[in-house]
């Protein structure tokens, strides 16, 4: 037979582990998202480092510095931390 204490203690378990079941499908979601994102950005950054002319002396420090400001500027639009 349960006691009413067990009855209170479990009528409060029971909302509780619902609540955290939401919340980790909404962050689990986000992760995806945010995933989802920063892979674009990788993409974008890729596709701005090989548009950079092969032939000057200094492409590779070039192809660096447009990769990076291409990342960071997709990262700040899709508001996520670069």
């Amino acid at each position: 037979m349960q006691t009413p204490k067990a009855r209170f203690a479990f009528a409060l378990l029971v909302p509780a582990l619902f609540v955290l079941s939401i919340s980790g499908a909404a962050a689990q979601k986000q992760s995806a998202n945010t995933a989802a994102a920063r892979a674009e950005c990788f993409r974008q950054a890729n596709e701005a480092a090989a548009n950079v002319n092969l032939t000057s002396p200094s492409a590779s420090a070039a192809r660096n510095s447009k990769g990076v400001a291409a990342y960071r500027e997709c990262a700040r639009r899709s508001g996520i931390r670069p």
